[in-house]
């Protein structure tokens, strides 16, 4: 059995650009549940930035969107923006911007991109509320 699938990418998306990233996945993607592919930034590189990553397998059909971008808005990215998808194509490998790997091992990915997932522990210290915080 042959697949179209023949590619893995591992991407890591700055905290700031989560919702942007979410918009240009559901727009490169193949369904409408892409718009959802980002979601906890849970990695970070050596200045303690934070980034949500993916590595997923992918068509030859992606990596050509890749490098000529935004061109069609497909049917089930109805609820996508396109400029937001723009400002996150835009930002692609660029200095402070999302980060995409071609490589079959998405460790080797992650370590090639600087990023190493942020502890458990780390996360939750940095998610506790101090104790005279009121929420509203």
């Amino acid at each position: 059995m042959s697949t179209l699938y023949t590619h893995r990418v591992t991407i890591a998306v700055p905290e700031s650009l989560i919702n942007q990233a979410n918009h240009l996945s559901c727009i490169m993607g193949e369904s409408s549940a892409d718009i959802n592919t980002f979601t906890t930034a849970s990695y970070e590189d050596v200045d303690g930035n934070l980034y949500a990553v993916c590595s997923t397998v992918v068509t030859e059909t992606f990596l050509a969107k890749q490098t000529s971008g935004i061109t069609i808005i497909p049917e089930h990215a109805s609820d996508a923006d396109p400029v937001l998808a723009q400002e996150a194509f835009e930002s692609l490998n660029q200095a402070g911007g999302m980060m995409m790997i071609i490589n079959p091992d998405a460790q080797a990915a992650l370590a090639e991109m600087g990023l190493v997932a942020v502890s458990q522990e780390e996360y939750e210290e940095d998610m506790t509320i101090p104790e005279n915080t009121t929420i509203q």
